[in-house]
Order: C-alpha cells, then sequence, then structure tokens
C-alpha cells in the first residue's frame, strides 16, 4: 500500500488548492481529479497524519470518515459526477475575499405619491424661472429717486397762520415755510389722489386777512397741493416759475422743488435743470 510521504502530501496539498481554492479549475481537469480521490482515500486509510491546510485558505470541515478501498479503478471522466467527487468550488473568487457578513448595497426606493410630488415642485421652480425671466425682460427698471439733492428740512412754525377752513386748512393744521411759500396741512388735497395726509403750497401773499370770509376764496398765484397714498409719501413738485412767490424765484430761478411730507417735517429737494 502506498504510504503519505512527503511528495504525497505536497502533491495532495496542490490538489486541494486547485478543488477548494479561490482559483479552483480541477473540475476541468478529470485526470487530477482522479488523483485527489486516491490521495483522500489514501490519507483517510494508510496515514493518520492530516495534511497541511491550504495557504491563506480556511481549513474544509472535514467529513465523516467512512472505509474505503486502497486504490479505486480507473474511471471515465463522465462515469461520476463532479458533485459527487469535491464540494462545488466558489462562483467568485472576488466574492469570497470579501467578508461574508458584509452588507450588500440597495437602491433606495421611494413611494409612487413622493416622486410624483418632487416631479411637480420641478416643474413648478421651472414655471416660475422662466414666469420671472420674462417678466425681467419685459419691465424696463426705473430709478426709484430722481437723485435730486436734498437742500433744506423745514419744521412747523408759529409766525404764520392759515384761518381755519380755508383752502381745506383745519384748526390745528401745522404750518411751514420756504421763501414766501406757505406750506399747511389740508384735510383733502387738490389732486384727486384719494389720499391722506395732505398739504398744500401756495404763496404767502395769498393768505387771507384775519377777519375774511373762508367759505370763499380766490387765488392769483399757482396752488399745489399732494396727498400721501399707501406708502408712498404726501408729495409736491414744482415749477419755479412766473407763478411762483418772486423771492422763491430769486433764490432758484429756472429750477424745479420737490417737498416731501415725513410727520412733521419737510424735505426740500432741488434741480436745477
Amino acid at each position: 500500500m502506498q504510504t503519505m510521504d512527503t511528495d504525497i502530501r505536497e502533491e495532495l496539498r496542490l490538489l486541494r488548492a486547485r478543488a477548494f481554492g479561490p482559483a479552483a479549475d480541477i473540475d476541468r481537469d478529470p485526470a487530477a481529479l482522479r488523483r485527489l480521490r486516491e490521495l483522500e482515500a489514501l490519507s483517510a486509510v494508510g496515514s493518520p497524519e492530516k495534511p497541511e491546510p491550504v495557504e491563506d485558505e480556511p481549513e474544509p470541515e472535514p467529513a465523516e470518515e467512512t472505509p474505503a478501498p486502497a486504490a479505486e479503478p480507473a474511471e471515465s471522466p463522465s462515469s461520476t459526477p463532479l458533485a459527487e467527487a469535491v464540494p462545488p468550488a466558489p462562483t467568485d473568487a472576488r466574492e469570497d475575499a470579501a467578508e461574508p457578513d458584509a452588507p450588500r448595497p440597495t437602491r433606495a426606493r421611494f413611494p409612487r405619491h413622493i416622486v410624483v410630488l418632487w416631479a411637480g415642485s420641478v416643474v413648478a421652480a421651472a414655471a416660475l424661472a422662466a414666469g420671472a425671466a420674462y417678466g425681467l425682460a419685459r419691465i424696463s427698471p426705473v430709478a426709484v429717486s430722481s437723485g435730486a439733492p436734498q437742500i433744506a428740512t423745514l419744521e412747523p412754525t408759529s409766525s404764520i397762520e392759515v384761518p381755519p377752513g380755508w383752502v381745506g386748512a383745519g384748526p390745528s393744521s401745522k404750518v411751514w415755510e420756504f421763501h414766501d411759500l406757505v406750506l399747511f396741512e389740508t384735510t383733502s388735497g387738490f389732486s384727486n389722489s384719494g389720499g391722506i395726509g395732505c398739504f398744500t403750497a401756495l404763496a404767502a401773499e395769498e393768505l387771507p386777512e384775519r377777519d375774511a370770509d373762508t367759505s370763499s376764496w380766490s387765488l392769483s398765484g399757482g396752488l399745489y397741493a399732494g396727498c400721501a397714498v399707501g406708502t408712498f409719501p404726501a408729495t409736491i413738485s414744482m415749477r419755479v416759475d412766473s407763478n411762483a412767490p418772486e423771492q422763491l424765484r430769486a433764490t432758484y430761478p429756472d429750477s424745479a422743488l420737490q417737498f416731501v411730507k415725513d410727520g412733521d417735517r419737510i424735505g426740500v429737494f432741488l434741480d436745477r435743470g
């Protein structure tokens, strides 16, 4: 009977590596497969010493030992199925090298209604962006301010009195003065803007006497009025021309003035155009 010497054990180790290793190929070599059976039988019967395990590969669990003949007659490659001779080789060496318990990546799946809502939000955002671009293409920007410099800030004065009821003045209307131009609060303006916080401007020489009838009045010069509407302040814009007071014409000839009411104050802006 053939014994398990060093050369045979080395041959058995190499054949096991071809059968159970990561690059198993013994199923394509019938002669090597037969030789592996012979050496496995010889190892089980003729030698109590276990063969050395294949390097870097886990030692296969020993099968339940059963008596076997000392040598099997040669068989044709098709006489014994490969599945009965050796355990099936791993399908992919790279999978064996990976950790057995490593989780496999999975694709996230979202409910259908979430996908529909997401798609709808994308369409809505695109529509808003397109609408904004269309609006910007059609609307030409206009400067909010004329850029005219402010030349004065008027505070209420008590040196000029405007009779209540005259040109819409009330009993507690505040009054301002600027180079013989009198400005005073009125209950309504003459611009038909339907606003509030109105004020009126006219030449000081137009003011009536103290004992004049305020229910009727007439003017020989210009009259200017403005009211606040929404967030827009009450504003009066006027050309300094022949209708303006003489002192105002002498100080700011051939120019334009703007008066903007801000609470109890009035800002004056000049455009020498």
